[in-house]
């Protein structure tokens, strides 16, 4: 069984589950949080490019899809590599696993965390989080939604 005991943030210190363990070392910071920017700004750009490369199918978003598949195997690949290091690099853990394809796909780290949530605490539990990342998230982008819509519309060019 695959364990990850980790921290949740850079600056909490409350111990959690999540795929990627963060640097508590106060000078790492900003080098981690480098590291996460360069990787963000091409993961963005990659996950642009698959969507221009790949056709829509109708209403079905495949370049959404391609990216949000890619990378959950990408993320499990990473997080294995990472469990697997007793010292992972940064660049590895952090510019890779958060930066890059935190930004190619939101749903690679729901993913692998569902995946290892799963292998080690209960199935209901997990079914749980499961549960509430997906309803709670259609829930909440409709909620997201009606609230755009019922806030009167500004005039473009004119103050904020």
């Amino acid at each position: 069984m695959l364990t990850l005991p980790v921290r949740t943030s850079a600056c909490a210190e409350s111990p959690g589950l999540s795929i990627l363990p963060m640097p508590t070392s106060p000078p790492t910071h900003l080098a981690t949080l480098a590291l996460v920017a360069l990787g963000g700004a091409l993961g963005a750009l990659l996950r642009v490019c698959v969507g221009l490369a790949l056709p829509t199918l109708g209403a079905m978003p495949t370049g959404t899809l391609a990216a949000n598949l890619i990378g959950c195997l990408l993320l499990g690949i990473v997080a294995a590599k990472v469990a697997s290091i007793s010292r992972p690099p940064a660049w590895l853990q952090q510019g890779v696993g958060v930066g890059l394809l935190g930004s190619f796909t939101s749903t690679s780290t729901f993913a692998s965390e569902a995946f290892f949530l799963g292998t080690q605490a209960s199935p209901l539990l997990n079914a749980g989080y499961v549960a509430a990342s997906l309803f709670g998230g259609l829930a909440l982008a409709g909620l997201g939604a009606r609230l755009a819509s019922a806030s009167p519309a500004r005039p473009s060019g004119g103050e904020p």
